[in-house]
């Protein structure tokens, strides 16, 4: 913004810029004031007034401190940006444009994400983002949890994280199903020189039916909760799945209850032992029944 030597009008910026004249008025006013202070110069040309820096060499600093951090900035608003229409995703870009305006180059002491630092795996996303978005399969060393490390061909579709962990949904190389590999599990990725299998899953939808990464054939159950009351505005705000809803005229004066329809897998029941004895499942027998034995597992280990 104002880089031209020779100046420029309200007019022509809002030609170019495809802006109202309020917006560049409001712009103009803010670079003048801290962390910029820049000096405009203005005179008159006929009846339009014409703006420039006071000092035609001067530019407005996007950072205040290091040239390589604006950059990996920028590069991650260009790539958020198709998102920022999403309510989940539109604060985000704020935050970043806010950071960028004034200059910080610490975040830590403004934000905190649910992250773990020291997760394994996640050097693999950018070939693996490189093999979903060029469509080609990849060739991985994979070691699952107390096995063996195997060699797997895989057609790789897409990347979801679940309770801080990454996972690569994709289809192995001479099978029909798809798998979910667990990115800190992966020993080693590379290219592999072979066709690659298209899909045609609709991932915006591909976990609709299911609590985290495991998509199965079972059907989908309605499973009734019974949740503590002082627990229940947590479940509420942060619901368990999309489908979730409260069935008010089961309530108790102690436990307020809610179904789910989702299709029975770990993460479900792992998401239930979660709240301790603040939830309780009603129905299906089923889902009972499994949640009994797990149950039952656990109590038998603490004694």
């Amino acid at each position: 913004m104002l880089r031209c030597h020779s100046g420029f009008t309200i007019m022509e910026l809002m030609a170019r810029l495809d802006v109202g004249e309020r917006t560049i008025r409001k712009d103009l006013e803010f670079i003048q004031g801290p962390p910029y202070n820049a000096v405009l110069w203005n005179e008159y040309r006929g009846k339009e007034r014409l703006y420039r820096y006071k000092d035609i060499d001067y530019s407005i600093p996007l950072f205040e401190k290091s040239e390589g951090f604006r950059e990996k900035i920028s590069e991650i608003i260009n790539v958020i940006d198709p998102l920022s229409d999403i309510p989940q995703y539109s604060w985000l870009k704020s935050c970043l444009m806010s950071i960028e305006q004034n200059g910080t180059t610490s975040i830590a002491n403004t934000m905190s994400f649910d992250n773990n630092a020291f997760l394994e795996g996640i050097e693999h996303i950018k070939i693996l983002v490189d093999a979903i978005t060029n469509k080609y399969p990849v060739k991985m060393v994979y070691k699952p949890f107390n096995m063996d490390k195997r060699t797997i061909y895989v057609h790789p579709y897409h990347l979801k994280q679940y309770n801080t962990r990454w996972f690569l949904i994709g289809r192995p190389d001479g099978f029909e199903v798809i798998h979910n590999y667990a990115l800190d599990r992966i020993v080693s990725i590379a290219h592999l020189s072979k066709p690659y299998i298209e899909t045609d899953i609709d991932f915006e939808e591909y976990f609709d039916d299911v609590i985290g990464v495991s998509v199965n054939s079972l059907p989908i159950e309605t499973i009734e909760l019974m949740v503590d009351k002082r627990r229940y505005p947590y479940v509420r705000t942060k619901p368990l799945h999309w489908s979730q809803k409260h069935l008010r005229e089961r309530d108790t004066d102690d436990m307020v209850c809610i179904t789910i329809s989702v299709k029975p897998n770990n993460e479900l029941y792992s998401t239930i032992l979660s709240f301790g004895s603040d939830m309780v499942v009603v129905s299906p027998e089923t889902v009972k029944q499994e949640m009994l034995k797990r149950v039952s597992t656990l109590m038998n280990l603490y004694k």
